[in-house]
């Protein structure tokens, strides 16, 4: 079973006005950015199409409520995706928001399995009391929470998800199932990779094997460091393409002599253990 597990959609309404906005803000802050990015239309039936194109049985969305009101629509239109075949969808609150905590109970009754956080677009400190709070609710829950890990390169300084920041919030919540994209921290990999071991983190692997060719020793080094079992292959559609970062990602791992049990976990079980799914 492959598993894409970070990607992003929009409602058809809403889709291109905000890759629109974000592809002028990416263009602002990395003029040497993919000429050809965005790879999908950004909407539900884009993602579905290129999912099933690139082989990939399972993409999963990861929304950011960015702002620090209500996520009730947000997690409304997450739901309905997490119901539709070949996706599964997170949900979000915004940390700051003072209705996060009982929204988070009601994600759990929507039937997602977790929530994505964006300490960059939400402008929160990893380990922000408001935000540990919002980890440890979710840990209660049983309710994974994946983060935007490190820089962001559509946006200016400082970073507010630092390896330092991570290690610190893991601190005071070590029971809970935290997932760190972009492998680990984005453009902070060698802050990441003395800090990580023994964390008991996730990563995932989107937006960083193929982007950044010149870490892969590092990449491998950090994967055996915090364990196979912890490692999520992603993409970041459309900011990638699904069907090409999933053909890297396998040359990646067998230059590296990662076993078919390792490659197997890291492309796709792993991700089905985290979301409950049975793989044949």
């Amino acid at each position: 079973m492959i598993v894409d597990f970070h990607t992003h959609v929009f409602p058809d309404t809403l889709a291109q006005k905000a890759l629109t906005r974000l592809v002028q803000s990416l263009r602002h802050q990395e003029p040497n950015s993919d000429p050809d990015a965005p790879y999908t239309d950004a909407t539900v039936s884009g993602l579905t199409a290129s999912s099933k194109a690139a082989g990939i049985d399972l993409s999963v969305v990861m929304p950011v409520a960015t702002a620090p009101r209500s996520s009730v629509t947000l997690n409304h239109f997450a739901a309905q995706v997490n119901r539709m075949d070949r996706l599964r969808s997170f949900g979000s609150v915004h940390p700051n928001s003072p209705d996060a905590l009982d929204e988070l109970a009601h994600i759990k009754e929507l039937g997602l399995g977790g929530i994505k956080l964006h300490p960059e677009y939400q402008g929160c400190y990893a380990d922000d009391a408001n935000t540990i709070a919002v980890v440890r609710r979710a840990a209660e829950l049983d309710l994974c929470v994946l983060f935007h890990a490190g820089s962001d390169i559509g946006l200016p300084p400082p970073v507010h998800g630092t390896p330092a920041h991570f290690v610190r919030l893991r601190e005071n919540v070590p029971d809970a199932t935290i997932i760190l994209a972009h492998m680990g921290a984005f453009r902070m990999w060698e802050e990441a990779e003395g800090l990580y071991s023994g964390m008991g983190f996730y990563v995932d692997t989107s937006f960083s094997l193929e982007i950044h060719p010149e870490q892969h020793e590092r990449f491998a080094g950090m994967i055996r460091a915090i364990g196979a079992d912890h490692v999520l292959f992603g993409t970041d559609s459309p900011w990638a393409d699904q069907a090409y970062t999933l053909q890297y990602a396998r040359r990646f791992l067998e230059k590296y002599s990662f076993t078919q049990q390792e490659c197997d976990a890291i492309l796709g079980g792993n991700a089905a253990k985290l979301l409950g799914i049975h793989c044949k």
